[in-house]
């Protein structure tokens, strides 16, 4: 969906047509993955929409002292179309599945927020977080931006009974308002890429121009960034 109504605008330059959709599944909770929703509500009035059950909860970036709104309002769920998925959902050949009983220690999500049931601020715990196996001749898992851990997510795929030979997607190596390299959690992360034998990486958003740097030099995998727009063969 993106953060706005460029998600019109691409589409356009892409050939696709919005109204046509069928589905529409949500990474997570964050405006800078559902800010242009609003805009794809307003063209498109048939898709299913599939996201986690804890998606429109509150969510927040700690800056300076100052908790930033980043969630995306709930005044945007539309009860009709919204199916909200509290553990794992299979969706033609597709696994829609959380990583809810992890932590993962990655210093970028050490500003990120979301609000407890007597309204305080508490780290998020991204159980508000989706991935997707898709199965073709091998299975590809799609990220949204793996905070809750790439390494993470691949063990819960391959629990799910679902080793993912390809994987697309941000892996949250980055942020666009820190310096910070991430320098042992991107090293720790690599390793745990080569542990599930990934043959491909197709990376972008938050992953970072350094993280793909890092893994050029040091994953198994095939690495290929990728931006908005892009098509790949696979």
């Amino acid at each position: 969906m993106g953060e706005s109504k460029k998600i019109l605008k691409n589409a356009k330059k892409m050939g696709i047509n919005l109204e046509d959709v069928d589905y529409l599944i949500l990474s997570h909770g964050h405006y800078d993955h559902g800010g242009g929703l609003p805009y794809f509500l307003e063209v498109n009035k048939k898709a299913k929409i599939y996201c986690s059950v804890n998606y429109f909860n509150k969510h927040f970036k700690k800056i300076l002292g100052t908790y930033i709104d980043i969630g995306v309002p709930h005044k945007y769920m539309d009860v009709e179309r919204f199916n909200l998925i509290e553990d794992t959902f299979e969706l033609e050949n597709m696994t829609m599945f959380h990583c809810n009983n992890v932590q993962n220690n990655n210093p970028l999500n050490e500003c990120l927020y979301t609000k407890d049931e007597f309204d305080d601020y508490v780290k998020d715990d991204f159980n508000h977080e989706l991935n997707i196996i898709v199965k073709e001749d091998e299975n590809i898992l799609l990220t949204g931006c793996a905070h809750k851990g790439i390494g993470n997510i691949l063990r819960r795929a391959k629990e799910l009974n679902y080793d993912s030979s390809v994987v697309i997607g941000g892996l949250h190596f980055s942020s666009r308002t820190t310096l910070n390299k991430n320098e042992e959690y991107i090293k720790k992360s690599i390793k745990k890429i080569n542990k599930y034998n990934v043959r491909a990486l197709y990376t972008c958003h938050c992953t970072g121009d350094y993280g793909v740097k890092k893994l050029k030099e040091y994953a198994e995998a095939l690495t290929v960034q990728i931006h908005a727009g892009d098509r790949e063969k696979i």
